[in-house]
């Protein structure tokens, strides 16, 4: 995925136009309601004026995308021992985020993102689970793991909207009974109750990271790794 790198000029741009209010416009329309021909129409401009600054739809959906995500700001835990705690906030953010704009999940589970505010808080994630000892290829995969089961959970629950909403009003639709029993129950469970659920489980089962350094009295830092894999595999 190429861009034009901001400030840069292409051919045909109305002086009166910039990437910010293009976003700027995108952002008030949302994702769910994005097109070209809608942010021109805000914009009072010609559809293919916007393509002196963007290329497509696409290209818009990540702009935004990447603005929106840098309202989630990532603590570092009070004690290390609670790194959890950095990744739950972490994951009620972007929840919050999704919620707030429709499409935004679904979008992000078919496109890798790498411009600045995705950049950012890949950064300041890892930099908490590094701090706390996590090797920093761990730390990486941690952080997509959990990433691709939120936008997956988030955008199915954005797509059950309707379901739900057939359900609550005892509609079968057009094809015999909707769902099971069991299904329509879990349906109607809280939101809040059923994300608890799936992230607990998800931090459950994370490893906690090895510890890295300890500190003797006389204030000499020493690296104990080496004596556990040490340990591991036998060697004295």
């Amino acid at each position: 995925m190429t861009y034009a790198a901001d400030g840069q000029r292409r051919r045909g741009r109305p002086p009166r136009l910039s990437r910010d209010h293009i976003v700027d416009a995108a952002c008030e329309l949302r994702i769910e309601n994005l097109t070209m021909a809608a942010v021109a129409e805000r914009l009072g401009v010609t559809h293919q004026s916007l393509y002196g600054w963007v290329q497509d739809r696409d290209e818009l959906i990540d702009l935004v995308s990447d603005r929106l995500i840098g309202r989630i700001e990532i603590l570092p835990p009070a004690d290390p021992a609670d790194w959890r705690d950095s990744l739950r906030s972490y994951a009620n953010g972007l929840r919050r985020l999704a919620e707030e704009t429709p499409g935004f999940a679904t979008a992000g589970l078919g496109r890798f993102r790498t411009l600045d505010g995705f950049e950012k808080v890949n950064h300041d994630v890892l930099r908490v689970l590094t701090d706390v000892g996590f090797e920093p290829p761990m730390a990486q995969r941690i952080y997509d793991s959990l990433n691709s089961l939120l936008l997956g959970w988030l955008a199915r629950e954005e797509s059950l909207i309707a379901v739900r909403q057939r359900l609550s009003t005892g509609s079968s639709g057009t094809s015999g009974r909707l769902i099971t029993d069991l299904a329509a129950a879990e349906l109607r469970a809280p939101a809040d109750e059923r994300f608890e659920f799936l992230i607990h489980s998800f931090l459950a089962g994370m490893p906690d990271p090895l510890p890295t350094r300890l500190a003797p009295a006389g204030g000499v830092v020493i690296d104990i790794r080496d004596d556990l894999v040490g340990q591991a595999i036998g060697v004295e």
